[in-house]
């Protein structure tokens, strides 16, 4: 991958470590096939359907092994790449994915994986993918794929890197497991808080008073705590839109007023938000329907990332593709941040639009909200701000381990970094063996 081959390592194509294969077989038309596709960015092969014989073209599909490699023509350049595992074996594949058979004398597949997972691989389909029309315009052919380069190592320092890098790819795993069992807990948690509070199965019931529309934490529930109350938003909370001021005045802009924007939705993911990426002044705030909205106000993102919400650290305005609440006495907003976080199926359900979609203004006017007393409400948000932070600092870590594991990556594909001979060694009989 680097202009001169580091020392010890081979400047070859990649079809010096791979070759075009087309394996054909009878087509049973009473047996079921199992068709393989390709994910976009290095996140490779895996099972898209199953279908029955019947229909099927022997000159259509070929049947796969462990250790080939197979990509998408069309979407080469977004990096659909993939390495079919052990798990996929007696699968097969259509035509319209190229296979390959590594040549395993000259490399090994793991390594190989990593080589078409590193974005220098999609960058070089992206400059030799042609095509006319809007369908073909990113067509990578099998020809110029097998002309990429590749700097190959020897087999044991090729295994040998395939095994760190997978280490690091383990640890990836296991983080993006923790955080999901996280969320899922979160989520029963939050149900159960956000519609029998802290009592529990030990709270006395009562009939929903009046007939929830919209608004709903969770599907059918038909009973609540005996001392809650189902009211409209409005009636605890004042709801306000937000603003953009107009563009074409310079002194509008630039000031100290902080203004959300949709370039600050991931700010959203926070508990509060503190900081925006534009701030506007006195002036744009007089001259528009934006307002400075006080502290703790709550903020939700009603288009593009729809769901989204937190609340103000501090005095604001936001732009028009938010809906802003002002908590009155009886409601607390970290509370009322939790009960959102939690709608997500009830935001999908409510949204709109056949381009973009969006939740209209006069549906928030219309939405109902369970309240407990203000003391139990604070008691289930820092029971949700607790699972929050706890998610936001698994997210970090995550983020973490990737950004080593793509910077450990180019290091070591490229030779700039080479490991040590201790842990090549342990390779070099089975290098040896396959040789």
């Amino acid at each position: 991958m680097s202009v001169e081959a580091p020392k010890g390592w081979t400047a070859a194509r990649f079809r010096d470590a791979m070759r075009l294969e087309q394996r054909r077989e009878p087509i049973d038309p009473t047996r079921s096939y199992k068709l393989l596709g390709v994910r976009w960015y290095g996140n490779g092969a895996f099972l898209r359907e199953e279908r029955i014989g019947e229909g099927l073209s022997a000159q259509h599909i070929y049947r796969v092994q462990p250790g080939d490699v197979i990509y998408n023509r069309l979407f080469a350049w977004k990096g659909s790449f993939g390495l079919v595992g052990d798990d996929l074996a007696g699968c097969y594949v259509s035509n319209e994915f190229p296979l390959f058979a590594a040549r395993l004398d000259r490399v090994d597949p793991q390594f190989l994986l990593r080589v078409l997972q590193h974005p220098r691989t999609s960058e070089r389909a992206d400059a030799f993918s042609t095509g006319t029309t809007s369908i073909s315009r990113n067509r990578l052919s099998e020809e110029d794929f097998l002309h990429f380069p590749i700097d190959l190592p020897p087999l044991a320092e090729q295994r040998a890197i395939a095994e760190v890098l997978g280490a690091v790819e383990e640890a990836i795993a296991t983080s993006e497991a923790l955080i999901a069992t996280i969320v899922d807990t979160k989520h029963a948690t939050m149900r159960e808080l956000l519609t029998r509070g802290l009592r529990r199965e030990r709270a006395p019931m009562k009939p929903l008073p009046a007939r929830w529309v919209l608004g709903r934490v969770a599907e059918a529930i038909t009973h609540i705590p005996a001392d809650w109350n189902l009211v409209a938003l409005t009636k605890v909370a004042k709801l306000e839109s937000g603003h953009t001021p107009s563009r074409d005045k310079a002194d509008y802009w630039g000031g100290e007023i902080p203004w959300l924007s949709l370039a600050d939705t991931d700010a959203l993911d926070l508990l509060e938000v503190d900081q925006t990426s534009q701030c506007v002044t006195p002036k744009g705030i007089d001259n528009s329907s934006a307002r400075i909205l006080p502290k703790d106000t709550v903020v939700f993102s009603r288009t593009a990332t729809v769901g989204k919400s937190s609340r103000m650290k501090r005095p604001m305005a936001t732009s028009q593709d938010f809906a802003n609440w002002v908590c009155g006495p009886t409601l607390s907003p970290a509370y009322l941040v939790q009960v959102f976080r939690h709608m997500k199926r009830e935001w999908d359900r409510l949204q709109e639009g056949s381009t973009h979609q969006t939740i209209y203004m006069p549906v928030f006017k219309k939405l109902q909200i369970l309240l407990p007393s203000i003391a139990e409400q604070q008691k289930i948000a820092d029971v949700g701000e607790a699972f929050d932070i706890r998610i936001a600092k698994e997210r970090e870590t995550h983020k973490t381990l990737t950004q080593n594991r793509d910077a450990l990556a180019q290091e070591l594909l490229s030779g700039r970094v080479r490991l040590p001979d201790s842990i090549i060694a342990r390779h070099r009989d089975k290098a040896g063996q396959a040789a």
